[in-house]
Protein backbone atom coordinates (compact mmCIF):
# COMPACT_ATOMS: atom_id res chain seq x y z
CA UNK A 1 0.00 0.00 0.00
CA UNK A 2 1.50 3.57 -1.04
CA UNK A 3 -1.37 5.57 -0.60
CA UNK A 4 -4.39 5.92 2.24
CA UNK A 5 -6.60 8.70 1.98
CA UNK A 6 -8.42 9.68 5.67
CA UNK A 7 -12.07 10.79 6.02
CA UNK A 8 -12.94 12.36 9.09
CA UNK A 9 -15.50 14.36 9.21
CA UNK A 10 -15.11 15.83 13.20
CA UNK A 11 -11.93 17.60 13.28
CA UNK A 12 -9.27 14.70 14.23
CA UNK A 13 -7.22 17.32 16.17
CA UNK A 14 -9.97 16.04 18.72
CA UNK A 15 -9.15 12.22 18.13
CA UNK A 16 -5.80 10.78 19.85
CA UNK A 17 -6.19 7.52 17.64
CA UNK A 18 -6.20 9.52 14.07
CA UNK A 19 -3.39 11.31 15.10
CA UNK A 20 -1.31 8.51 16.66
CA UNK A 21 -2.06 6.25 13.11
CA UNK A 22 -1.13 9.51 10.87
CA UNK A 23 2.01 9.62 13.52
CA UNK A 24 2.64 5.89 12.71
CA UNK A 25 2.04 5.81 9.18
CA UNK A 26 3.58 9.08 8.15
CA UNK A 27 6.80 7.66 7.41
CA UNK A 28 5.87 4.28 5.36
CA UNK A 29 3.08 5.58 3.47
CA UNK A 30 1.47 8.43 1.91
CA UNK A 31 -1.49 10.06 3.73
CA UNK A 32 -4.18 12.33 2.83
CA UNK A 33 -7.19 13.69 4.93
CA UNK A 34 -9.87 15.32 4.70
CA UNK A 35 -11.97 16.70 8.07
CA UNK A 36 -13.12 19.57 9.40
CA UNK A 37 -11.25 22.43 11.19
CA UNK A 38 -11.73 23.33 14.90
CA UNK A 39 -13.01 26.27 16.66
CA UNK A 40 -10.97 26.02 19.49
CA UNK A 41 -7.46 27.78 19.95
CA UNK A 42 -5.24 25.80 20.31
CA UNK A 43 -2.77 24.92 18.09
CA UNK A 44 -3.87 22.24 15.23
CA UNK A 45 -2.30 19.15 14.81
CA UNK A 46 0.09 18.53 11.95
CA UNK A 47 2.46 16.26 10.80
CA UNK A 48 4.89 16.89 7.77
CA UNK A 49 4.56 13.53 6.37
CA UNK A 50 0.87 13.96 5.82
CA UNK A 51 -1.52 16.42 3.50
CA UNK A 52 -4.26 17.54 6.17
CA UNK A 53 -7.23 19.00 4.14
CA UNK A 54 -8.90 21.77 6.28
CA UNK A 55 -11.07 23.31 4.20
CA UNK A 56 -14.51 23.95 5.90
CA UNK A 57 -14.56 24.93 9.53
CA UNK A 58 -16.71 23.35 12.44
CA UNK A 59 -19.68 25.63 13.99
CA UNK A 60 -21.56 23.80 16.59
CA UNK A 61 -23.98 26.87 16.98
CA UNK A 62 -25.20 27.38 13.21
CA UNK A 63 -28.36 26.04 11.55
CA UNK A 64 -29.15 22.41 11.13
CA UNK A 65 -29.94 23.76 7.30
CA UNK A 66 -26.01 25.55 7.30
CA UNK A 67 -24.85 22.08 8.88
CA UNK A 68 -26.62 20.22 5.79
CA UNK A 69 -25.28 22.80 3.42
CA UNK A 70 -21.72 22.47 4.98
CA UNK A 71 -21.69 18.90 4.94
CA UNK A 72 -22.58 18.12 1.21
CA UNK A 73 -19.61 20.64 0.19
CA UNK A 74 -17.46 18.80 2.44
CA UNK A 75 -18.30 15.27 0.72
CA UNK A 76 -18.16 16.79 -2.58
CA UNK A 77 -14.91 18.56 -1.95
CA UNK A 78 -13.60 15.06 -0.30
CA UNK A 79 -14.92 13.28 -3.20
CA UNK A 80 -12.44 15.76 -6.00
CA UNK A 81 -9.63 14.72 -3.75
CA UNK A 82 -10.41 10.83 -4.00
CA UNK A 83 -10.47 11.53 -7.66
CA UNK A 84 -7.39 13.18 -8.06
CA UNK A 85 -5.15 11.62 -5.20
CA UNK A 86 -6.11 7.49 -6.46
CA UNK A 87 -5.11 6.08 -2.88
CA UNK A 88 -4.90 2.55 -2.71
CA UNK A 89 -6.70 2.33 0.39
CA UNK A 90 -9.52 4.62 2.05
CA UNK A 91 -9.85 4.80 5.90
CA UNK A 92 -13.11 6.68 7.08
CA UNK A 93 -14.28 7.42 11.15
CA UNK A 94 -17.78 6.57 12.05
CA UNK A 95 -21.12 6.70 10.23
CA UNK A 96 -20.83 10.45 9.64
CA UNK A 97 -17.89 10.39 6.96
CA UNK A 98 -18.94 7.54 4.95
CA UNK A 99 -20.65 9.73 2.57
CA UNK A 100 -17.72 10.16 0.40
CA UNK A 101 -16.34 6.86 0.81
CA UNK A 102 -20.05 5.81 -0.44
CA UNK A 103 -19.52 8.28 -3.85
CA UNK A 104 -16.07 7.01 -4.10
CA UNK A 105 -15.93 3.11 -4.17
CA UNK A 106 -19.36 2.83 -5.90
CA UNK A 107 -18.72 4.93 -8.54
CA UNK A 108 -15.47 5.94 -9.32
CA UNK A 109 -12.71 3.55 -7.59
CA UNK A 110 -14.35 0.60 -7.49
CA UNK A 111 -11.16 -1.05 -6.78
CA UNK A 112 -9.82 0.87 -3.81
CA UNK A 113 -9.46 -1.24 -0.74
CA UNK A 114 -12.40 0.41 1.79
CA UNK A 115 -11.29 0.52 5.79
CA UNK A 116 -14.38 2.18 8.45
CA UNK A 117 -13.35 2.21 11.76
CA UNK A 118 -15.66 3.42 14.90
CA UNK A 119 -14.43 5.90 17.74
CA UNK A 120 -17.95 4.75 19.64
CA UNK A 121 -20.42 1.59 19.19
CA UNK A 122 -23.43 2.77 18.20
CA UNK A 123 -26.64 0.68 18.65
CA UNK A 124 -29.26 0.65 16.41
CA UNK A 125 -31.90 2.85 18.52
CA UNK A 126 -28.87 5.12 19.22
CA UNK A 127 -29.30 6.56 15.09
CA UNK A 128 -32.26 7.23 15.55
CA UNK A 129 -31.89 9.84 18.55
CA UNK A 130 -32.14 13.84 17.74
CA UNK A 131 -29.44 15.11 15.83
CA UNK A 132 -28.44 12.09 14.56
CA UNK A 133 -29.97 12.89 11.03
CA UNK A 134 -27.39 13.12 8.53
CA UNK A 135 -25.33 9.59 10.69
CA UNK A 136 -28.44 7.30 10.18
CA UNK A 137 -28.57 8.35 6.88
CA UNK A 138 -25.35 7.44 6.35
CA UNK A 139 -25.44 4.32 8.16
CA UNK A 140 -28.29 2.92 6.13
CA UNK A 141 -25.70 3.55 3.00
CA UNK A 142 -23.28 1.23 5.26
CA UNK A 143 -25.73 -1.49 5.93
CA UNK A 144 -27.31 -1.25 2.20
CA UNK A 145 -23.40 -1.11 0.55
CA UNK A 146 -20.91 -0.29 2.36
CA UNK A 147 -20.18 -3.41 4.70
CA UNK A 148 -20.38 -5.85 2.06
CA UNK A 149 -17.69 -4.18 0.12
CA UNK A 150 -15.37 -3.02 3.23
CA UNK A 151 -11.89 -4.98 2.91
CA UNK A 152 -11.44 -3.58 6.83
CA UNK A 153 -14.02 -2.87 9.64
CA UNK A 154 -13.21 -2.11 13.62
CA UNK A 155 -13.99 -1.22 16.50
CA UNK A 156 -11.84 -0.33 19.79
CA UNK A 157 -12.22 -3.81 21.70
CA UNK A 158 -13.50 -7.30 21.37
CA UNK A 159 -16.91 -6.76 23.59
CA UNK A 160 -17.63 -3.81 21.11
CA UNK A 161 -16.97 -6.00 17.96
CA UNK A 162 -18.76 -9.09 19.38
CA UNK A 163 -21.82 -6.58 20.15
CA UNK A 164 -21.29 -4.87 16.26
CA UNK A 165 -21.31 -8.44 14.49
CA UNK A 166 -24.94 -9.54 16.10
CA UNK A 167 -26.24 -6.47 15.02
CA UNK A 168 -24.58 -6.56 11.25
CA UNK A 169 -24.45 -10.11 10.90
CA UNK A 170 -23.64 -10.00 7.07
CA UNK A 171 -19.77 -9.25 7.85
CA UNK A 172 -17.81 -12.14 8.19
CA UNK A 173 -14.91 -12.53 11.12
CA UNK A 174 -12.38 -11.80 8.69
CA UNK A 175 -13.30 -8.59 7.47
CA UNK A 176 -14.35 -7.64 11.81
CA UNK A 177 -11.29 -6.55 13.15
CA UNK A 178 -10.44 -4.53 16.56
CA UNK A 179 -7.75 -1.29 16.54
CA UNK A 180 -7.49 -0.08 20.36
CA UNK A 181 -6.82 3.33 21.59
CA UNK A 182 -3.15 3.19 22.83
CA UNK A 183 -1.25 5.83 23.00
CA UNK A 184 2.45 5.74 21.07
CA UNK A 185 5.56 5.02 22.67
CA UNK A 186 6.91 8.30 23.53
CA UNK A 187 4.53 8.60 26.25
CA UNK A 188 6.42 5.82 27.81
CA UNK A 189 7.49 6.28 31.50
CA UNK A 190 9.64 3.18 33.31
CA UNK A 191 9.19 3.80 36.21
CA UNK A 192 6.83 6.82 38.32
CA UNK A 193 7.99 8.07 41.54
CA UNK A 194 4.60 8.84 43.63
CA UNK A 195 5.83 10.96 46.56
CA UNK A 196 2.39 11.49 47.94
CA UNK A 197 2.99 14.83 50.21
CA UNK A 198 -0.59 15.13 48.30
CA UNK A 199 -2.26 13.32 46.40
CA UNK A 200 -2.35 14.97 42.54
CA UNK A 201 -5.73 14.11 40.39
CA UNK A 202 -5.64 14.88 36.85
CA UNK A 203 -8.67 14.98 34.11
CA UNK A 204 -8.47 15.55 31.02
CA UNK A 205 -11.08 15.70 28.06
CA UNK A 206 -14.94 16.56 27.47
CA UNK A 207 -17.08 16.83 30.32
CA UNK A 208 -20.85 17.22 31.31
CA UNK A 209 -23.22 17.23 34.19
CA UNK A 210 -25.55 14.53 32.56
CA UNK A 211 -22.92 12.27 31.49
CA UNK A 212 -20.39 12.50 34.00
CA UNK A 213 -19.66 12.63 37.91
CA UNK A 214 -17.51 15.34 37.37
CA UNK A 215 -19.67 17.58 40.04
CA UNK A 216 -19.75 14.28 42.80
CA UNK A 217 -15.95 13.69 42.55
CA UNK A 218 -14.92 17.40 43.03
CA UNK A 219 -17.40 17.57 46.19
CA UNK A 220 -15.61 14.55 47.25
CA UNK A 221 -12.29 16.67 46.93
CA UNK A 222 -13.65 19.38 48.61
CA UNK A 223 -14.43 17.16 51.62
CA UNK A 224 -10.74 16.23 51.63
CA UNK A 225 -9.17 19.84 52.85
CA UNK A 226 -5.95 19.62 51.01
CA UNK A 227 -5.08 16.44 51.07
CA UNK A 228 -6.28 15.89 47.44
CA UNK A 229 -5.54 17.91 44.31
CA UNK A 230 -7.41 17.90 40.95
CA UNK A 231 -6.83 20.05 38.17
CA UNK A 232 -9.49 19.27 34.58
CA UNK A 233 -8.60 20.14 31.28
CA UNK A 234 -10.87 20.62 29.00
CA UNK A 235 -12.56 23.18 26.49
CA UNK A 236 -15.59 20.86 25.84
CA UNK A 237 -18.03 21.39 28.62
CA UNK A 238 -21.53 22.94 29.33
CA UNK A 239 -21.66 26.00 30.83
CA UNK A 240 -23.89 24.66 33.71
CA UNK A 241 -20.98 22.23 34.38
CA UNK A 242 -18.31 25.19 35.10
CA UNK A 243 -20.36 26.64 36.99
CA UNK A 244 -21.51 23.95 39.25
CA UNK A 245 -17.71 23.42 40.11
CA UNK A 246 -16.96 27.37 40.07
CA UNK A 247 -19.71 27.44 43.04
CA UNK A 248 -18.08 25.09 45.65
CA UNK A 249 -15.13 27.71 46.08
CA UNK A 250 -12.93 24.78 46.45
CA UNK A 251 -9.08 25.99 46.39
CA UNK A 252 -8.08 22.25 45.69
CA UNK A 253 -9.59 22.10 41.96
CA UNK A 254 -8.08 24.13 39.15
CA UNK A 255 -10.39 24.51 35.82
CA UNK A 256 -8.24 24.63 33.17
CA UNK A 257 -10.52 26.34 30.42
CA UNK A 258 -8.12 26.10 27.59
CA UNK A 259 -7.53 22.41 27.60
CA UNK A 260 -4.32 21.01 26.32
CA UNK A 261 -2.42 20.40 23.16
CA UNK A 262 -2.78 16.86 22.65
CA UNK A 263 1.16 16.35 21.91
CA UNK A 264 1.87 18.40 25.53
CA UNK A 265 0.22 15.51 27.71
CA UNK A 266 2.92 13.46 28.56
CA UNK A 267 4.99 16.08 30.09
CA UNK A 268 1.84 17.38 32.08
CA UNK A 269 1.15 13.75 33.59
CA UNK A 270 4.57 13.77 34.93
CA UNK A 271 3.31 16.15 37.51
CA UNK A 272 0.50 14.21 39.05
CA UNK A 273 -0.21 10.90 40.81
CA UNK A 274 -3.61 9.87 39.79
CA UNK A 275 -5.46 10.06 36.50
CA UNK A 276 -9.20 10.37 36.62
CA UNK A 277 -12.05 8.71 35.14
CA UNK A 278 -15.36 10.04 35.44
CA UNK A 279 -17.95 8.60 33.07
CA UNK A 280 -21.76 7.48 34.58
CA UNK A 281 -21.62 4.93 31.55
CA UNK A 282 -25.57 4.86 30.73
CA UNK A 283 -24.71 3.67 27.18
CA UNK A 284 -23.15 0.55 25.58
CA UNK A 285 -20.79 2.44 24.80
CA UNK A 286 -19.48 4.01 27.65
CA UNK A 287 -19.92 0.61 29.45
CA UNK A 288 -17.86 -1.20 27.15
CA UNK A 289 -15.58 1.93 26.79
CA UNK A 290 -11.32 1.23 26.81
CA UNK A 291 -10.87 5.04 26.29
CA UNK A 292 -7.88 5.99 25.34
CA UNK A 293 -7.44 8.06 28.28
CA UNK A 294 -6.92 4.76 30.32
CA UNK A 295 -3.96 3.95 28.68
CA UNK A 296 -2.47 7.45 28.68
CA UNK A 297 -2.94 7.20 32.33
CA UNK A 298 -0.95 3.80 32.47
CA UNK A 299 1.62 4.30 29.91
CA UNK A 300 2.66 7.36 32.17
CA UNK A 301 2.69 5.23 35.34
CA UNK A 302 -0.60 7.05 36.93
CA UNK A 303 -2.64 5.29 38.99
CA UNK A 304 -6.02 4.90 37.55
CA UNK A 305 -9.49 5.87 39.10
CA UNK A 306 -12.82 5.19 37.76
CA UNK A 307 -16.67 4.50 38.28
CA UNK A 308 -18.07 1.37 38.51
CA UNK A 309 -20.45 1.46 36.01
CA UNK A 310 -17.08 1.05 33.13
CA UNK A 311 -18.49 -2.67 32.90
CA UNK A 312 -15.15 -3.38 31.02
CA UNK A 313 -12.85 -1.58 33.34
CA UNK A 314 -14.70 -3.47 35.93
CA UNK A 315 -14.00 -6.79 34.53
CA UNK A 316 -11.01 -6.67 33.12
CA UNK A 317 -7.51 -7.95 34.33
CA UNK A 318 -5.62 -5.32 36.49
CA UNK A 319 -3.07 -7.15 37.93
CA UNK A 320 -1.22 -7.00 34.34
CA UNK A 321 -0.41 -2.97 34.79
CA UNK A 322 2.10 -2.00 37.71
CA UNK A 323 0.04 1.33 38.50
CA UNK A 324 -2.70 0.60 40.95
CA UNK A 325 -6.53 0.57 39.27
CA UNK A 326 -9.04 1.26 41.73
CA UNK A 327 -12.66 1.45 41.14
CA UNK A 328 -15.46 3.92 42.98
CA UNK A 329 -19.08 3.77 43.50
CA UNK A 330 -19.44 7.45 43.57
CA UNK A 331 -23.31 7.03 44.12
CA UNK A 332 -22.99 5.76 47.80
CA UNK A 333 -19.89 7.99 48.19
CA UNK A 334 -17.19 5.36 47.99
CA UNK A 335 -13.92 7.16 47.11
CA UNK A 336 -10.15 5.26 47.45
CA UNK A 337 -8.86 5.61 50.43
CA UNK A 338 -5.93 8.39 50.39
CA UNK A 339 -2.19 7.19 50.72
CA UNK A 340 0.08 9.69 51.52
CA UNK A 341 3.50 7.57 52.00
CA UNK A 342 5.94 7.71 49.00
CA UNK A 343 5.60 5.01 46.31
CA UNK A 344 7.26 4.49 42.99
CA UNK A 345 6.07 2.12 40.33
CA UNK A 346 7.98 0.30 37.78
CA UNK A 347 5.97 0.12 34.30
CA UNK A 348 8.71 -1.41 32.86
CA UNK A 349 6.24 -4.58 31.75
CA UNK A 350 3.81 -1.79 30.26
CA UNK A 351 3.57 -2.92 25.98
CA UNK A 352 0.42 -1.62 24.48
CA UNK A 353 1.85 1.19 21.83
CA UNK A 354 -0.40 2.58 18.86
CA UNK A 355 2.91 1.89 16.74
CA UNK A 356 2.00 -1.80 16.74
CA UNK A 357 -1.35 -1.39 15.96
CA UNK A 358 -1.30 0.30 13.12
CA UNK A 359 1.35 -1.94 12.00
CA UNK A 360 -0.45 -4.02 12.13
CA UNK A 361 -3.32 -2.60 10.12
CA UNK A 362 -0.70 -1.50 7.13
CA UNK A 363 -0.06 -5.45 7.23
CA UNK A 364 -2.95 -6.47 6.52
CA UNK A 365 -3.96 -4.35 3.91
CA UNK A 366 -0.93 -4.98 2.09
CA UNK A 367 -1.50 -8.64 2.42
CA UNK A 368 -5.10 -7.70 0.74
CA UNK A 369 -3.20 -6.47 -2.00
CA UNK A 370 -2.32 -10.25 -2.91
Amino acid sequence: MNKLFVIHYYPIDYFPPVMNLIDSLGEKVEIRVSTLQKSNSLDAYGNKKAKIYRRFKENKKRSSLFVLVQYIFFSLFTLYQLIRQKPDAVLYYESISAFPAYLYKRFVGHKVKLCIHYHEYMTPAEYCRPGMRLSKLNHSLETSYLYHVATWVSQTNQYRREFFMNVEPQLSECVCHILPNYPPASWFRKRKLHANEIVKCVYVGSLSLTDTYVLEFCQWIAKQHGKVLFDIYSFNFHKNTLDAIEKLQCPYIEFHKEGIKYSEIPDLFDRYDVGVLLYKAKTMNFKYNETNKFYEYLISGLDVWYPKEMTLLHEMDKSVFAPQIVEMDITQGLFPNVELSPREVDNSSYDRFSEGVYESFMQFLDMQQG
